[in-house]
Parts: structure tokens; sequence; C-alpha cells
């Protein structure tokens, strides 16, 4: 019987790892941290940082996340903007374009939903 899979304290995770880049970077490559704790078939979730910087994002995927530390700033290939801070959840649906601007250091709890 499957249980329950838990990651306590997402905000105060230490034992963050490098990871690849999320996007391409815009500038010099933002460091980027991440930890995983629950993956099946192709579904994956986990803790993410990224400092300050500016990426390009083409997602091939489905993510909610929900930020726990921070501010981003989202531009869409057809200019909408959308900015969230700490305590907003929000979904990037799959074929999503777009610049991902970190303004102030943030960390993410998300949930991906790579194509079958």
């Amino acid at each position: 019987m499957p249980e329950i899979s838990v990651q306590k304290k997402c905000a105060a995770l230490t034992d963050l790892e490098p990871c690849e880049s999320f996007g391409e970077p815009v500038g010099p490559l933002p460091k980027q941290t991440d930890k995983g704790f629950y993956s099946e078939g192709n579904m994956i979730t986990g803790t993410w940082e990224c400092e300050p910087g500016t990426m390009e994002l083409d997602l091939d995927l489905t993510e909610f996340c929900h930020l726990v530390e921070g501010h981003w700033k989202f531009t869409s290939e057809s200019g909408q903007v959308t900015e969230v801070t700490a305590g907003d959840s929000w979904v990037f649906p799959r074929g999503w374009k777009g610049t991902a601007e970190v303004i102030e250091k943030v960390r993410k709890v998300y949930m991906m939903i790579l194509p079958a």
C-alpha cells in the first residue's frame, strides 16, 4: 500500500543540492539548487531555490508551484506580466514561453508533470 511522502519545513531546508538550470540564462547563470522528495511515473515533486537572475523558459511540462520565499516576475511571449511573491501559488501550463526574472532569491515547492 502506498504511503504519504512528506518534505518537512521546505522553507528551512539546508540540504538543497546544485541542479541543472530551469531555463536558458540571460546573462550570468543564476545559482540553482533542488531537493526532490517524491517521483512516480511522469510526476516529480520537490523544493527548488534560485538566486537573482533572468532565464528564458520554453516549457514542455506542466508545473504547479508554491513560492515560500522571494519575488519572481514572469513575462510571457505575448507580453503578459505576472509577479509572484512568498505565499503565492501558480501553474506553468505546458507550452508556456517567456522570461522569468528572479528579483529576490526564490524558493518554491513544485510538482512537475512531464510529457508521457
